[in-house]
């Protein structure tokens, strides 16, 4: 008992020592409640403020352990080995974050199945850097409009890691700049990596109109960016922490396209997704993790750079690496409003994803329905009820 207490007659002692026994105490002064075994999940991040931010707030403020979960968490460096670990027969991995780059998994029917269960944030962590000189801002307003792009872009080289979300950002940047113009003046993909072209066609084969893409790890950019030796990286598209870290440290570069270079339906959400089996036998299990995830996101809304800097005390990260302007984090009201019905922007944003992502699904594989992609049940109660 504390100091303060020991003047208390003895009798209060002893119903005190009672009142911990009618509460259900144990023998080491803790709780039957405390002592329920703590239910172990398997939860995979990205290396970046969005990718990590959600979960790692609700390990950090005890979201998990509110629920009863012990969230063992995996920081992936890139979401093919993220899918393919959760994919796998013997899955590591039981639920986790993802960008819009390798959405087409949970929309995939063959193999081990996954299921989106979560809407996490819209990102800007996709941009395209380039050295300064390479785009001209011909008309002075700023920015680089989308005839300036493609006078920059025409005949040019961009390093990309294209299995990453990356890579669907580019050819989605790369539509609306060539929009207004002929298909023979149209700009082109080339790219050794025969996956990333599936489901693209070159509107001709102008030589002067080829865009060359070489996939190139995102890890690697900075370096690639700083060098000026016959491998450096002159033009990018890369995502999160390297556009920053880039900005901050090579004042030769420039950022040259954001997400407000994309037309709003080429917007897509970063989300998360589980192992369908985990999600179907884990019923109460799942709702919890989404439940748990769901008020993290909220404080993370409430307090976006305190989750940047939290996010990079679990990514192992140096303070100030993140920055929460390269994401929107949505707040209560935003997911009540987006939610409020099947035709309400969430949806919308949600359906974008699903439509972009079908020309990703291996061929001779059927796509799963909307519905059957998107297991929103608990993260809709989560809404309603927090």
């Amino acid at each position: 008992m504390k100091n303060t207490f020991r003047t208390l007659i003895p009798v209060l002692l002893i119903l005190a020592v009672l009142g911990t026994a009618w509460a259900g105490g144990r023998k080491d002064g803790g709780t039957e409640e405390e002592a329920k075994p703590m239910a172990k999940v398997n939860v995979a991040v990205h290396g970046n403020g969005g990718g990590a931010s959600a979960i790692a707030v609700a390990v950090e403020k005890g979201y998990f352990a509110e629920y009863g979960i012990d969230a063992q968490v995996t920081i992936v460096e890139s979401g093919p080995v993220e899918m393919a670990a959760m994919r796998a027969d013997t899955p590591t991995l039981d639920f986790g974050y993802i960008g819009p780059g390798v959405a087409w998994n949970p929309i995939d029917s063959s193999g081990n199945s996954l299921s989106f269960i979560f809407f996490d944030n819209l990102g800007n962590s996709e941009r395209m850097l380039a050295k300064k000189g390479f785009f001209k801002d011909t008309n002075t307003n700023g920015r680089y409009d989308y005839s300036e792009l493609y006078a920059g872009l025409k005949g040019k080289t961009v390093y990309i890691e294209v299995g990453t979300t990356p890579g669907g950002w580019f050819k989605n940047l790369l539509e609306a700049i060539n929009e207004g113009y002929t298909a023979t003046d149209k700009l082109w993909i080339h790219c050794e990596d025969a996956a990333y072209l599936s489901g693209y066609t070159a509107p001709n084969s102008k030589i002067e109109n080829r865009v060359l893409v070489v996939n190139y790890q995102n890890s690697n950019i900075p370096a690639g960016m700083a060098t000026t030796a016959g491998s450096s990286v002159d033009i990018t598209v890369a995502y999160e922490p390297a556009p920053s870290t880039i900005l901050k440290s090579i004042a030769s570069v420039e950022q040259v396209a954001d997400i407000n270079s994309l037309p709003k339906e080429r917007v897509f959400p970063s989300t998360i997704v589980a192992n369908t089996k985990w999600l179907q036998a884990n019923p109460e299990l799942a709702k919890n993790c989404v439940y748990a995830v769901y008020k993290a996101a909220l404080y993370r809304a409430a307090n976006p750079d305190e989750a940047m800097r939290i996010s990079e005390r679990l990514c192992a990260k140096p303070d100030g690496t993140f920055d929460a302007n390269a994401y929107y984090f949505p707040g209560s009201a935003d997911y009540k409003d987006w939610f409020a019905a099947t035709g309400s922007a969430g949806y919308g944003y949600l359906r974008s994803l699903y439509n972009d992502r079908i020309p990703n699904i291996p061929k001779g594989t059927t796509p799963k329905t909307f519905e059957q992609a998107f297991d929103l049940e608990y993260m809709l109660q989560a809404i309603k009820e927090l």
